[in-house]
C-alpha cells in the first residue's frame, strides 16, 4: 500500500470514529462530549482557531483507534473507545489491548513495591545478590556503591541509556536473558554500568531489563505470572498483560500504524523486554491502577501501604519518581508517564492531591501529536491548569528584520548545533537529525524576535555587539558560530 493510499484509508476509518462509552459516572456524558468536541492544536493563534471534534482530528492525524479514560476526584469518571483496531478491522472494544510501551516501567515499580513490602525483595541489596541467571558485568560500580534494584528502578544505577526497537512477528524473538547478554539475534547492546551508581539520573530501558531479571530470579517465577500474582490480580485488572501477543492467535488487539499511516508489518513488533516496554492494556485497567495508586498515597488502599507509597512518591530525583515524571508545583503537581513503540503511543497522568487524571492509548505513531490536543481538551473540560494549549498572538516581521539571524548555533550545554535558514521573510529551524520547523513570528510582551512552531517549540533571538547573535531554545542559550 502506498503512503497516499494508507493515509486515505486511515482518514476514512478514523473519520467515522464515534465514541463507544465503556463506563460513565452520572453526569459524565456531558463532560466526555465536551472533550470530544473541544480539540485545539498545540499552538492557538488569537482569533484564528475553532475547536474540532476528536473524530475529525483522529482522521486528520491518521489515528485509526483510540482508548481514553478520565479520572475525577479519585474515581474513574468515564472510559470510552474510538475507531478501529486496524484500518480494515473491527471497531475498538472496551477490552481491546494496545501496546503501552514505557508505561510498563511504573507498572513494574508498583509490583516491586508490593514484593518489598512482603519482605520478598530488597531494593537496596547489590543486585548481583538477586541475580542467579546472569551476573552484572564489571563497570563503574564498586563494593561501596553497588548497582541496586532501587537504582535500576529510579534510573540512577548508571546503566547504558536507551530503549528497545522490538522484533518482527515473522522472526525469532529472543528471551529477556538473551537481550541482557546481547546474544546473537538481539538488536541492542548489553546493559552495562557506564556511570558510577547514584550520581546521575539517566533514563535506561536496559536498567529495567536487569530489574526484570532480578525480580524473576529472586521470585523463581516468569515475569507475566509474577505481575499477575503481585499486581494485576490484587488490583482486579482484567486485561493488562505482559504476554507476547501473536497475531496468528487472533484476539482483541489493536494493530499499530506508522508515521505514514501504513500498518506495522505483522500488526506490531514483539518486545520481550517486558519491564521496560512490553505492557499491553486497555485504558480502563490503567485508570484503575492510577486510582489505587492514589488511594495508597492517601492511606486508603487494601493493596498498597501508605508508608511505602509515600516513600516512593515523595522523593523525586531531578523531576523523576521511579518510572514517573513530575510536572507542575504544589497541589497542581501531576505524575505523568508516556510510552511510544513502533505504531503506538500511550500516556497516563494523575494529580495525587485532586485525584484528577487521564489515560490514553493510540494505535498509531501519530497518536503523539493527537495526545497533546486530547490532554488540552480534557484540561479545559475539567478545569485543570496542566496540559493547556499555548495561546499566542501572531506578529508581523519583514525580511529586513530577520537579516543576520541565519547561521549555525552552538548550544554548549546540550552539546548540539542547530541551523537557522532564512528564505525571504521565513525562518526555519533545522535540527541535527534533519527535522525542519518553519517558525512563525509572535508578539511576546514587547520582546522582539520571538518565534514559535505549531508543535509548541519556541525560539527567541537577541542581537549583541559587533553582529553577535544568541538563540534561546528549550531553556538553553546558543551562540551563532557563522553567518549564512
Amino acid at each position: 500500500m502506498t503512503r497516499t493510499a494508507a493515509l486515505a484509508l486511515c482518514l476514512a476509518v478514523a473519520g467515522s470514529a464515534h465514541a463507544a462509552p465503556c463506563k460513565e459516572q452520572p453526569g459524565a456524558a456531558a463532560r466526555r462530549q465536551a472533550v470530544e468536541q473541544g480539540l485545539l492544536p498545540a499552538v492557538v493563534f488569537d482569533g484564528e482557531e475553532q475547536p474540532r471534534t476528536l473524530a475529525a482530528r483522529m482522521a486528520e492525524h491518521g489515528v485509526p483507534g483510540l482508548a481514553v479514560a478520565v479520572l475525577r476526584g479519585g474515581e474513574v469518571d468515564w472510559v470510552a473507545v474510538y475507531g478501529r483496531r486496524a484500518m480494515q478491522a473491527p471497531a475498538v472494544s472496551c477490552a481491546t489491548l494496545f501496546q503501552a510501551g514505557s508505561l510498563a516501567k511504573p507498572v513494574t515499580v508498583l509490583a516491586a513495591l508490593r514484593l518489598q513490602d512482603a519482605g520478598r525483595l530488597d531494593w537496596d541489596r547489590d543486585v548481583n545478590g538477586l541475580l542467579t541467571s546472569l551476573r552484572l558485568p564489571a563497570g563503574r560500580q564498586t563494593p561501596d556503591h553497588p548497582v541496586t534494584l532501587r537504582g535500576l528502578l529510579a534510573h540512577t544505577a548508571g546503566i547504558t541509556p536507551g530503549g528497545y526497537p522490538g522484533y518482527a512477528q515473522a522472526g525469532p524473538v529472543p528471551t529477556v536473558l538473551e537481550v541482557a547478554t546481547a546474544a546473537p539475534g538481539t538488536n541492542t547492546p548489553r546493559p552495562e554500568v557506564v556511570l558510577p551508581p547514584g550520581e546521575q539520573l539517566r533514563y535506561s530501558g536496559g536498567g529495567y531489563t536487569l530489574a526484570q531479571i532480578a525480580m524473576q530470579d529472586s521470585q523463581k517465577l516468569a515475569f507475566e505470572p509474577l505481575m499477575q500474582r503481585w499486581l494485576f490480580q490484587p488490583l482486579g485488572l482484567r486485561h493488562a498483560t505482559f504476554a507476547l501477543q501473536r497475531q496468528s492467535a487472533g484476539g482483541d488487539v489493536a494493530a499499530g500504524h506508522q508515521g505514514d499511516a501504513a500498518p506495522v508489518p505483522g500488526g506490531w513488533l514483539h518486545l520481550p523486554e517486558s519491564a521496560a516496554a512490553g505492557l499491553w492494556s486497555d485504558a480502563g485497567d490503567l485508570a484503575t491502577l492510577l486510582t489505587e495508586l492514589r488511594k495508597g498515597w492517601q492511606g486508603r488502599s487494601q493493596v498498597f501501604r501508605k508508608s511505602s507509597m509515600r516513600a516512593l512518591l515523595d522523593t523525586p530525583v531531578e523531576g523523576h519518581l521511579y518510572g514517573f515524571r513530575l510536572i507542575g508545583e504544589g497541589e497542581q503537581q501531576v505524575l505523568v508517564h508516556y510510552g511510544g513503540t513502533t505504531g503506538y503511543n500511550a500516556g497516563m497522568a494523575i494529580n495525587l492531591h485532586t485525584g484528577d487524571g487521564v489515560v490514553y492509548l493510540a494505535n498509531a505513531d501519530a497518536g503523539r501529536a493527537l495526545s497533546a490536543e486530547l490532554l488540552a481538551a480534557v484540561s479545559r473540560a475539567y478545569g485543570w491548569t496542566q496540559f493547556r494549549e499555548t495561546r499566542v498572538r501572531r506578529a508581523a516581521v519583514d525580511e529586513a528584520a530577520l537579516q543576520g539571524l541565519a547561521g549555525r548555533y552552538l548550544f554548549a550545554a546540550m552539546g548540539v548545533r542547530v541551523q537557522i535558514e532564512q528564505a525571504k521573510a521565513q525562518l526555519t529551524l533545522v535540527f541535527p537529525n534533519g527535522d525542519r520547523l518553519a517558525l512563525t513570528p509572535i508578539a511576546a510582551d514587547g520582546v522582539p524576535l520571538q518565534f514559535i512552531h505549531p508543535t509548541g517549540v519556541r525560539v527567541g533571538f537577541q542581537r549583541g555587539e559587533a553582529g553577535a547573535v544568541t538563540m534561546q531554545l528549550y531553556g538553553d542559550q546558543g551562540v551563532r558560530e557563522n553567518s549564512p
